[in-house]
């Protein structure tokens, strides 16, 4: 999470106020959007942190931000876009450090049913890493260390199970990786574990994978 959070920061640096305003594939999103989402999903997670070592009960799992204050947000100048994320970051890591073994054992109940606290770092990494593709500043999913694109293509198609729910999904990677999601008729789908993660998150189309032809996924999730 450190080592995303550093590349992060240091490919943000050096955009101007102009250039954290450029619009994004995301759709209605500059930058400057990703920048206020990242900056406010570590917070949250801090929130929650503290609430779970407080009380060592379940927490749920809340780290979405309003359209009127993600616009707000998204119009600060390019330093204080950039200390936002800087210090939320840090905020987030001082929260992770004073939690307790119990608190990280403790479950978050999210739409997709109860999960260990210990699903914060996964999704952090996640946001990291897929928003950093987003921002589009040099860093693409052939970039991502390979051992990280399986971890976040896991990540990925558990989160991406919802969207499946009249075809059973089976991913086979090039690498090795079998996975399995959805329910209905089954579908095959092979391709490098970095191209599957594009595909599962809506960054990439069917054209980079093979067997997806008709589950173009409806935009970046």
């Amino acid at each position: 999470m450190a080592g995303a959070t550093q590349r992060l920061l240091g490919d943000t640096i050096a955009l101007s106020d102009a250039g954290w305003q450029e619009q994004t594939a995301l759709p209605g999103w500059s930058r400057a959007h990703i920048a206020a989402h990242l900056s406010h999903h570590a917070r949250a997670i801090a929130v929650m942190a503290a609430d779970l070592m407080a009380t060592h009960r379940p927490v749920v799992w809340r780290t979405n931000l309003d359209d009127v204050t993600l616009n707000a947000e998204a119009r600060q100048r390019s330093i204080a876009l950039q200390e936002s994320l800087d210090q939320s970051a840090a905020a987030l890591n001082r929260s992770f450090e004073a939690m307790d073994d119990l608190a990280w054992q403790t479950s978050v109940i999210t739409s997709q049913g109860s999960l260990p606290a210990s699903s914060f770092i996964p999704d952090r990494i996640n946001h990291l890493t897929i928003h950093n593709i987003d921002l589009d500043v040099g860093y693409d999913f052939t970039d991502i260390d390979p051992e990280l694109a399986r971890t976040l293509l896991q990540w990925n198609v558990y989160r991406a199970s919802p969207r499946f729910n009249t075809v059973k999904l089976i991913i086979i990677s090039d690498e090795g990786l079998s996975l399995t999601v959805g329910r209905g008729t089954p579908v095959e789908v092979r391709g490098t574990e970095a191209n599957l993660l594009g595909w599962v998150t809506g960054r990439k189309n069917s054209s980079v994978v093979l067997g997806a032809d008709e589950l173009d996924l409806a935009g970046p999730a």
